[in-house]
């Protein structure tokens, strides 16, 4: 009889164990998910934004703008006092948009190395959530491993014991218990407190 409560303890307890482990499993795996999805998000962002529509690149093309528009502010207040002709402010013009167009230039190649950047981080990090997944799969398989293991050791330990005749006066014992019982009174009489 011993043997067989503390059997279905066992059991029990790997039943509230493998419960619990399982709960455990899904938190970690939505967490996981999560992860996953703001990474792509992320990535997607850095990686399909245009480099030249962000803050930093508008800002750096309209510091050049307004610097163009003062040197050419002063190349034709140098003009009007020298009397020079139009052909020096187009000269002027053209230095100030050929710097202009090489800034711009330049600007495009870092969004390039932006990208190249956001790509090598993203592999990088998408890497290390594969190893976090794959440490989850191996964790689930060794929880079930042990779930089996532990199952089968239960089961092989009370067949033993009942080959020993372990069970055979339990049995006896547990059936006279049922009978005396003030439960199966109360479930045989339909529920009613009064009648046991």
């Amino acid at each position: 009889m011993i043997g067989g409560i503390l059997g279905g303890l066992s059991f029990l307890g790997s039943i509230y164990g493998g419960l619990k482990s399982a709960q455990s499993n899904n938190a970690i795996d939505s967490k996981l998910a999560g992860q996953r999805s703001e990474l792509q998000t992320w990535y997607d962002k850095e990686y399909n934004q245009n480099y030249m529509d962000t803050d930093e690149a508008k800002s750096t093309l309209q510091v050049l703008r307004n610097q163009m528009g003062q040197r050419m502010k002063a190349v034709d207040q140098n003009n009007a006092i020298r009397g020079a002709s139009d052909e020096a402010r187009v000269a002027t013009a053209d230095k100030l948009n050929q710097g202009y167009s090489n800034a711009a230039t330049q600007l495009a190649g870092y969004g390039t190395r932006k990208k190249e950047y956001a790509n090598r981080m993203y592999q990088s990090l998408l890497q290390g959530q594969n190893a976090q997944e794959l440490g989850q799969l191996q964790n689930k398989a060794g929880q079930w491993t042990n779930f089996m293991g532990n199952a089968a050791n239960m089961g092989m330990g009370a067949a033993q014991a009942g080959g020993d005749g372990a069970f055979e006066e339990g049995d006896n014992t547990l059936t006279g218990l049922w009978k005396k019982s003030k439960l199966k009174n109360w479930l045989n009489t339909g529920f009613s407190p009064q009648s046991y």
